[in-house]
């Protein structure tokens, strides 16, 4: 019975490290600098905003040795040239990126951000409509370490004429 002891002990301390492992957050989702400045610069395209079209986005980007976003590219969902223009969620994702000013050269890394085009339809009710995309399992696999996703909000007219001839919400992107 002593002799199992020993392996009780260790199994519990294993399980407990794997599952503070699986817990850990990413050291950029911790940093002040990148939680409020990119919520400032990525802005909800006027176009989607003025249709009622909503998204979730994955951007991938990567941050430098002196802490500069390098390498930003909308990873999913891939739209044709036309749509992408036409809406402006890719290039709204590819602006605020760039416009970020530089974070902690310890935050060097590669990311993925899921970006959440989210849209109040008053017409349709007084809660924002969170987009239901999810990122496919084979993004997911590699090095890009998975950030918190960020909110972007947009909303129709609360009332009045313009409300009442205001579209019906779509989401953008799905399968």
């Amino acid at each position: 019975m002593k002799k199992l002891q020993p392996l009780v002990w260790l199994s519990l301390l294993v399980a407990s490290q794997l599952t503070n492992a699986q817990n850990i957050i990413p050291a950029l989702d911790q940093d002040p600098v990148f939680a409020k400045v990119v919520t400032r610069r990525i802005l909800y395209p006027l176009k989607p905003a003025t249709r009622a079209v909503y998204g979730r986005f994955y951007a991938g980007f990567s941050i430098n040795e002196q802490g500069h976003i390098k390498d930003i590219a909308v990873l999913y969902p891939k739209m044709s040239a036309q749509v992408s223009k036409q809406y402006g969620f890719d290039a709204a994702i590819l602006k605020g990126l760039k416009q970020m000013p530089p974070l902690q050269p310890n935050l060097a890394s590669c990311y993925i951000l899921p970006v959440a085009f989210c849209f109040t339809n008053y017409k349709e009710g007084p809660l924002p409509i969170i987009p239901t995309k999810v990122l496919p399992t084979s993004l997911t696999t590699g090095e890009r370490i998975a950030l918190r996703e960020v909110r972007i909000y947009a909303s129709s007219p609360s009332s009045g004429w313009l409300l009442k001839n205001f579209p019906d919400s779509r989401q953008i992107g799905q399968q």
